[in-house]
């Protein structure tokens, strides 16, 4: 374990409702509007997007040692979603209230929801940090004074969620038919991490409330190493049971995932932009005005300047040479800030491209290139090469577990 190893679960079979043993048999039809959706940065935040929310996006975390979030705002991270396989098993943590600590909370009441559902559970509880767009305020304002039950009974019944949660359903020209209880079938689970009013909380919509993890200390991204921490312990746990009991299989494979709400990053590193240009053009009007010979390269209305930069006031007692260093300093800022724009804007069209195949149906591309390589004699030699390519990822697989 280093920390953990990923593996994202595509059409895994999602975990059931809190009580769908013998008593969720009348949701079998909702259930079945609800697809499996893959457990990826680039779905949950175009899922986001289309639901209504603005300015967040899921950032994938890879490492959980200590200090694993010391690179983000801890005011920009609004919660963490971790996804892990799903087994019976008795979980003897009490849980609170929801409504008593200001928390939403709704239980999950149909299988195949629980990504959304988790995620819905922290943009919920985000407070005014974020905007959530018409229909989850709507949707907010009308479950306040519904139970945990029926809150998920509104979430499953909610067109709009259902719409944009469905929009990543597996396309396929042909429906593959399989028994709902296969043992060969993985049942993945997600869960929720939010802090509220300095504690740490785990919503899980299996249970029947929140779990309170502890109190936030102190720091930066203090409640988030809170968590970090419980989602560790977690996996050790599920580690020690796998070596001890082969539950995981031959390879003893752990299949988790960890990632965080945190704030559009293009978006932020276009605003840090914004006031370097704002504060290098207020530096160069200073500059013209003792005579100095400056090309003003930023037009901007400084009406709408931050009030953080320093006023034409506070720049007028500053020497030529300082003034120069400001826009020198500005200038190289700006440099460094566009690439990292380009950086968040190619991922965001990765995430788009990745997408829009993913809600593609490529049965007849493959079938028509089937056909074409067999009227060419080609087909059961790529067969062939593919088998042996395939042999050799098991057995680079297997060296690396050994």
């Amino acid at each position: 374990l280093k920390p953990f190893w990923l593996k994202l679960p595509r059409g895994g079979k999602g975990c059931s409702g809190s009580n769908s043993v013998g008593g969720r048999s009348h949701f079998a039809t909702m259930s079945d509007d609800w697809c499996t959706i893959e457990s990826d940065p680039g779905v949950f935040t175009q899922l986001c997007e289309e639901i209504g929310v603005k300015g967040v996006q899921f950032e994938e975390i890879y490492d959980l040692e200590p200090g694993a979030f010391m690179t983000y705002d801890a005011s920009r991270i609004y919660g963490l979603v971790f996804l892990f396989k799903w087994q019976q098993e008795e979980d003897t943590r009490q849980t609170i209230e929801a409504d008593d600590n200001g928390i939403f909370f709704a239980q999950q009441v149909i299988q195949n929801a629980c990504a959304t559902q988790a995620i819905l559970s922290i943009l919920m509880n985000a407070g005014d940090k974020l905007e959530l767009g018409p229909h989850l305020k709507e949707f907010k304002e009308f479950t306040a004074a519904l139970d945990p039950q029926m809150k998920g009974l509104a979430v499953s019944n909610s067109e709009p969620i259902r719409k944009a949660h469905n929009s990543f359903r597996q396309q396929s020209s042909f429906e593959i038919v399989q028994e709902r209880a296969s043992k060969g079938d993985d049942a993945f689970h997600f869960i929720g991490y939010i802090c509220h009013e300095g504690k740490v909380y785990e919503l899980d919509g299996l249970k029947n409330g929140p779990i309170l993890i502890g109190h936030a200390p102190p720091g930066d991204c203090a409640w988030a190493e809170k968590a970090r921490e419980e989602v560790k312990r977690r996996i050790e746990s599920y580690a020690q049971k796998a070596a001890a009991g082969g539950e995981e299989g031959e390879s003893g494979e752990l299949r988790f995932q960890l990632m965080a709400v945190v704030n559009n990053k293009c978006l932020e590193v276009e605003k840090k932009v914004e006031r370097e240009r704002y504060l290098r053009q207020r530096a160069n009007i200073s500059l013209v005005s003792r005579g100095e010979d400056v090309e003003l390269a930023d037009e901007i209305d400084d009406d709408d300047a931050p009030g953080d930069i320093p006023t034409f006031e506070e720049l007028s007692i500053k020497e030529v040479a300082e003034l120069q260093g400001i826009v020198a300093k500005c200038t190289a800022a700006i440099a460094e800030l566009d690439l990292q724009v380009q950086v968040e804007k190619k991922k965001r069209q990765k995430w788009e491209k990745e997408n829009a195949l993913r809600r593609s149906d490529l049965v007849p591309l493959a079938l028509c290139a089937m056909r074409h390589l067999a009227a060419k004699g080609l087909l059961m030699p790529a067969l062939e090469k593919g088998k042996t390519e395939h042999l050799k990822r098991v057995e680079a697989k297997k060296a690396v577990s050994q």
